[in-house]
């Protein structure tokens, strides 16, 4: 028998998701890289998909009462906060909108950075699963000589030429440049499930 996937498990959906809840993402409002506030969102011309009927929900960052999803809630816990509205507990899910979803790295050494992540409520430094990290481009330069001649000599024209090594300027055709360093992307979805 299929159990199919966890209660807490994330992944993309194509389709378009109802509902959406279109606030801006405040996780990051302490981070260096927080976000520039809510984008208006278009819907295109394709069937909505009400996803939450089927057990799941945007990883939009909202709060949810625990007393009315206990199985997400003893999954997630207060990982991406928590709060008391009035006499109900809430905890948040996690926010997975315009971002890349990077595996944890759990010891593997692949993420040189990953000692100054943020927890997941961006208010701490911390290596957990649901830790933030802002966009970064590596530090890089590409060494080049420089020949310089210094006259015709009886050795051949190579004689007393000098030799000094730089470094890479701004290239002459420059790269596509953005607000943001990033691969080719395809946006979709991310669901998580809770029930």
């Amino acid at each position: 028998m299929f159990a199919g996937p966890p209660i807490g498990a994330v992944c993309p959906f194509a389709g378009q998701v109802d509902p959406v809840s279109g606030s801006p993402n405040t996780i990051w409002a302490n981070a260096a890289c927080a976000s520039s506030g809510a984008v208006p969102g278009t819907k295109a011309d394709a069937p909505l998909s009400h996803v939450e009927a089927q057990g799941w929900m945007l990883c939009d960052g909202r709060y949810l009462a625990a007393i009315s999803y206990p199985e997400l809630y003893a999954v997630l816990g207060g990982l991406y906060g928590e709060r008391n509205a009035g006499r109900d507990l809430e905890f948040r899910i996690p926010d997975y909108r315009g971002l890349f979803l990077r595996g944890f790295d759990a010891g593997a050494g692949m993420d040189p950075d990953a000692k100054q992540r943020s927890d997941p409520t961006g208010n701490n430094v911390a290596n957990v699963v649901g830790s933030l990290q802002c966009d970064a481009m590596q530090v890089h330069t590409h060494p080049y000589d420089v020949t310089t001649p210094a006259g015709i000599s009886q050795q051949g024209n190579a004689a007393g030429t000098s030799i000094s090594s730089k470094q890479t300027g701004s290239p002459e055709t420059p790269a596509r440049a953005s607000s943001e360093t990033r691969p080719k992307n395809i946006a979709v979805n991310y669901l998580i499930k809770f029930r």
